[in-house]
């Protein structure tokens, strides 16, 4: 369960994006496994009680600049902050839901670490040379990663994103506001469950095999009918960003 900081958080930096990237659809602490429609779907589609799905999904960029091929990315965020001298997290939370995401469909799967202005840049590195030498460098798993930092501000909170070499913990850092004219968000892993020919490439041998390509190939319906669903499901929410 998302903090109520954590929470607040997520829907000021999806109003800050929203801002700067207006021609996407921002939504923000969205919960699709509650509407009554996907349990519909899930019956309808495999005439089964739909199991357990993720609860929230913290961000969600929708660009519909193309009808025929919608992009769908989304992003967890976890939320650290200094608690009796450590800092309040280990340094792999959001790994697990991050991956759950991915069954969604989504084109892109991201984790952000959101770091309170009380823990350092030193430290804030640390996390981050972990973070990123667990997901990719030791498993390979298709999941973007940053960190970024919290700073006090006259007209409100800044986020800087950390960005540095995460393969070298000797490596410099530098920050780059999110409210800055140079940003953008660069999305270097596409979901392997998200398309069909992403997963001939990725699945071959699973899928030449005749006793485990029914089993991917049900998977692979169970995350279309998601994707589908949150196509027809996001343009309907009244309240974008889930103010």
């Amino acid at each position: 369960m998302s903090s109520r900081k954590e929470i607040k958080l997520t829907k000021e930096l999806a109003k800050r994006l929203q801002s700067k990237f207006p021609d996407s659809r921002i939504y923000a602490n969205k919960c699709p496994s509650r509407a009554k429609r996907i349990k519909e779907a899930w019956n309808d589609n495999f005439n089964e009680v739909c199991p357990p799905l993720q609860p929230e999904i913290d961000l969600i960029f929708l660009d519909t600049l193309s009808e025929n091929n919608p992009t769908l990315r989304a992003v967890e965020i976890k939320y650290f902050e200094r608690k009796r001298e450590r800092v309040s997290q280990s340094f792999y939370k959001g790994i697990e839901q991050s991956l759950a995401l991915l069954q969604w469909g989504f084109d892109s799967v991201a984790l952000w670490q959101l770091f309170d202005e009380s823990i350092s840049v030193s430290e804030i590195k640390n996390y981050g040379c972990r973070t990123w030498f667990y997901v990719q460098g030791v498993l390979g798993l298709p999941l973007d990663f940053t960190p970024i930092r919290l700073v006090p501000r006259e007209n409100g909170l800044g986020f800087q994103v950390v960005q540095s070499d995460w393969r070298n913990y000797f490596s410099p850092i530098w920050l780059n506001d999110i409210d800055s004219p140079g940003f953008n968000i660069r999305w270097r892993n596409d979901n392997p469950l998200a398309h069909e020919q992403l997963r001939r490439e990725r699945f071959r041998d699973m899928l030449a095999n005749p006793d485990t390509r029914p089993l991917f190939e049900r998977m692979f319906s169970e995350v279309d009918m998601k994707r589908n669903f949150l196509l027809s499901w996001l343009p309907e929410q009244e309240r974008n960003l889930g103010i």
